[in-house]
């Protein structure tokens, strides 16, 4: 590969990197062009994408980005899952996919700007994604304000029916 065509992958990755808010390094040793091109559909079915890559050049893509903290785990066979999005989804893939696929090893990521083990990772790959957490959280904003509404809402019919009472009480004749 000439020298061009180096520079020209580094910037690439270091773009990608950049804008990842979640990157997970993975070694595929062992796996089949097959195994690979399924984890490759998968991350992509949840926005993501999972690129071999060659050590020294990642590792010079990853300088000044969020990936610098773990660019000494660029050793041996390679991958980098990136999302762009929601940082949970991808993690959740590929973590689903090395329960599956045991020649498809986690070894470290970085979600949100911070340097995340394997341990942190299977953590994260438990969260619901973004938009049911943003869901939730809506939900729990809006339940205080249904009950205000309800209570306020019975306070009123109760009054109107004390009123409809009271004139219904007086336009009844005397007996």
């Amino acid at each position: 590969m000439k020298k061009e065509e180096k520079e020209v992958m580094i910037s690439e990755l270091r773009q990608k990197f950049s804008r990842a808010k979640v990157a997970v390094l993975a070694e595929f040793s062992g796996m089949e062009v097959e195994e690979i091109r399924e984890v490759k559909n998968e991350l992509r079915r949840v926005k993501g994408e999972f690129k071999v890559v060659k050590n020294t050049l990642a590792f010079r893509a990853a300088e000044g980005t969020t990936l610098q903290g773990i660019r000494d785990h660029f050793k041996g066979p390679i991958a980098v899952a990136l999302g762009y999005d929601d940082p949970v989804a991808p993690a959740k893939a590929l973590n689903g996919i090395a329960d599956k696929q045991k020649k498809l090893k986690i070894k470290v990521g970085v979600v949100e700007s911070q340097v995340v083990d394997l341990v942190r990772l299977k953590q994260i790959s438990k969260l619901p994604s973004k938009e049911i957490l943003v869901g939730q959280f809506i939900g729990r904003l809006k339940s205080p304000l249904y009950g205000l509404a309800g209570t306020l809402n019975g306070v009123l019919s109760k009054f109107v029916r004390t009123l409809q009472a009271v004139h219904d009480q007086r336009q009844a004749p005397p007996s």
